[in-house]
């Protein structure tokens, strides 16, 4: 297993069924991450304002995070994805893609992580991966994503 910062063009369809495997996002979700990580190829880093960490098992992605600093705010990023594949879930794989962006984000001086997820029963696993990694749970927008799927926001204050 392989962790690595850099993401390649040839990642953007691991990116993709890495998503579907879990079985938890929708096709318009899915079309999110080949726009992120466009430009984050496209433009850099630093004016995409996506940063994006893979673990990869036998040269190919099995887990990722894309996260950035939000614009205006003095030391606030937003972690917009961390997943890993189901295949290899559960084996501390994304523990360790937090923490790799936990200590990029440390190094860019930013002080708050906010991270959102759904209330459906499916996200039961991710929203104890928070609270386990010790994000605090803050805040909850009722029907934010739609009838009965409430947003979930952690802080993670580092």
């Amino acid at each position: 297993m392989k962790f690595r910062k850099k993401l390649n063009h040839s990642d953007i369809s691991f990116l993709k069924d890495i998503l579907i495997s879990t079985g938890f996002f929708h096709d318009s979700e899915v079309a999110i991450i080949e726009e992120l990580a466009a430009e984050n190829l496209d433009k850099g880093e630093e004016k995409s304002g996506y940063i994006f960490n893979i673990a990869e098992k036998n040269g190919n992605p099995i887990g990722f995070t894309c996260y950035g600093k939000i614009p205006g705010t003095a030391d606030s990023f937003d972690l917009y994805w961390i997943v890993v594949h189901q295949l290899y879930r559960g084996n501390g794989i994304g523990k360790t893609l937090m923490s790799m962006a936990l200590n990029d984000i440390e190094k860019m001086n930013g002080k708050n992580v906010w991270i959102e997820t759904s209330s459906r029963p499916l996200y039961e696993p991710t929203r104890q991966f928070y609270l386990e990694t010790e994000c605090e749970f803050v805040a909850e927008l009722p029907n934010y994503y739609g009838p009965n799927d409430n947003k979930i926001i952690f802080l993670k204050k580092i």
